[in-house]
């Protein structure tokens, strides 16, 4: 009786049999993802090629890492007890199936846990970790927020700052949702907010071009014919704006509250035309859309000076909790991340860590690539490097790989992308760079989930609705996965 096989069995059979090359592997959702992974372990294995000991699976997520090792298992339990299997790849599940329970199988937050408690010395920590779970460091971060919101409030130098913003209505609850943003990024805010920002300049100082722009709109309202026209009036309000920030004076807190609360409608007014003499009532409404821009401008100008300079602030409490964290080895799971790849890119333990973990982990397997943060690709890279003692790159895409050692599958229709920071120019740079090599990606097309008719819907709505604005990157990803260029924007339908 003839087995009917999917239309992508050779590229199933790669991913079983040719083990010595760097493969990316791109595959639809229902296609046997997990059960490709799992048939490369095996074939690892059973092939002697490497140890199940010397295998890293990083997956998304704990439940996601638990069934691929349950899988793994029960592969291994079934070709060992087969009768049609070698005795020689028999014992080399058997051993396996020992070494499961230890092996690095699971998420990346625990595998970048491994490297860390693996290399203590080198990467700066006690020899003792604790991990902190959400609900632990959420009450950790409170804690250090309530610190951090009275130390801000008693800096004499961020006073006139805290003030400004009060004044511009900012809702002081942003600040907290600001430094959850920092501490969830840290290593970002150390390479992009300054170390240090000027204090906002003084309102004042900005007003001149307020007044020059307020004056040549008032210079047009000679040419008005009717008092009562919309037009007008509304010179009228500007004006008495602009006697308002006058009367003002130059204290900081009352202009901008000024600017903020007493801000005048600038709202196109059609007014009549024949109320206008010379045919001036386009000037006009040009003149108060100056107006406007220029309130802006320096409203905008006042505010992001207020943010760099608070952000500077922020960024000295955010990187000093993220030190503390450190030096107690109490950390949280981002910290794995970022501790796990200062330490592989440190200039004197880098090579020596680096080393050591390509020795270890002989094999990489990145399980959804597509939802994982970037710094994923950069440990593996430089792990799985073709000499780990000089894979400091700055770049990972300029690190050469091993043959062989590193396998990548994952699936861009299936991200949310900025989700824990995935990114789709990160897939798609590293499908370029490993795909190119092996002859392209290997692409698993076989859906098994469902039945052709919902196939075909589902292709062809989401073709339509699943599509970026022109000029984005996401244009790429679309016209290299769909087939065609993404359709012209319609109203009511969502990008990506």
């Amino acid at each position: 009786m003839s087995t009917l096989l999917p239309p992508d069995q050779s590229a199933r059979d790669r991913i079983q049999t040719d083990l010595d090359s760097t493969l990316f592997v791109e595959a639809g959702a229902g296609s046997g993802k997990t059960t490709a992974l799992v048939s490369r372990v095996v074939a690892l294995v059973a092939s002697g090629t490497v140890e199940l000991a010397a295998i890293a699976a990083i997956t998304f997520t704990e439940k996601a890492g638990a069934e691929l090792r349950d899988r793994v298992r029960q592969v291994l339990q079934e070709r060992a007890a087969a009768a049609a299997t070698p005795h020689v790849e028999a014992e080399r599940c058997r051993v396996a199936l020992l070494q499961l329970d230890g092996a690095a199988i699971g998420t990346l937050h625990s595998f970048a846990q491994r490297i860390l408690s693996e290399h203590p010395v080198e990467a700066q920590l006690p020899p003792r970790l604790e991990v902190l779970d959400e609900v632990s460091s959420g009450i950790a971060f409170d804690r250090r927020w309530a610190r951090t919101l009275d130390e801000l409030l008693a800096d004499p130098a961020l006073e006139r700052t805290l003030l400004l913003l009060t004044a511009a209505g900012v809702d002081p609850t942003k600040l907290r949702s600001l430094a959850q943003a920092f501490d969830a990024s840290w290593d970002l805010v150390a390479d992009c907010v300054p170390a240090a920002a000027a204090e906002p300049p003084a309102v004042v100082d900005a007003l001149p071009k307020v007044h020059a722009a307020i004056a040549e709109l008032h210079a047009l309202a000679e040419h008005c014919l009717d008092s009562s026209d919309f037009l007008m009036s509304q010179i009228e309000g500007i004006v008495e704006f602009d006697r308002r920030l006058a009367a003002t004076a130059d204290d900081d807190h009352d202009l901008m509250e000024v600017l903020i609360e007493h801000r005048p409608s600038f709202a196109a007014h059609n007014g009549r035309k024949q109320s206008w003499a010379d045919d001036t009532k386009p000037a006009v409404q040009a003149a108060i859309k100056a107006v406007e821009a220029v309130v802006e401008e320096v409203r905008l100008g006042v505010l992001q000076a207020c943010a760099r300079h608070l952000g500077t602030a922020m960024r000295h409490h955010t990187l000093r909790s993220a030190r503390e964290r450190r030096e107690a080895g109490k950390l949280e799971f981002h910290d794995l991340l970022v501790l796990a790849r200062q330490v592989l890119r440190h200039p004197v333990q880098g090579p020596v860590v680096r080393r050591s973990l390509h020795h270890r982990y002989q094999r990489l397997l990145l399980d959804e690539f597509q939802d994982t943060d970037p710094i994923q690709i950069e440990l593996a890279v430089r792990i799985a490097a073709l000499d780990p003692t000089t894979a400091n790159a700055e770049r990972w895409a300029d690190v050469e790989v091993d043959a062989g050692r590193l396998f990548v599958v994952g699936d861009p229709k299936q991200s949310i992308y900025r989700f824990r920071r995935a990114d789709i120019s990160t897939f798609l740079e590293a499908k370029d760079h490993f795909g190119a090599p092996a002859g392209g990606p290997v692409e698993l097309t076989a859906n098994f989930r469902t039945v052709e008719p919902i196939i075909h819907w589902v292709n062809t709505t989401f073709n339509v609705a699943m599509y970026a604005t022109e000029g984005e990157l996401y244009d790429k990803g679309l016209e290299e996965y769909f087939g065609q260029k993404p359709p012209v924007r319609k109203p009511g339908f969502p990008s990506i």
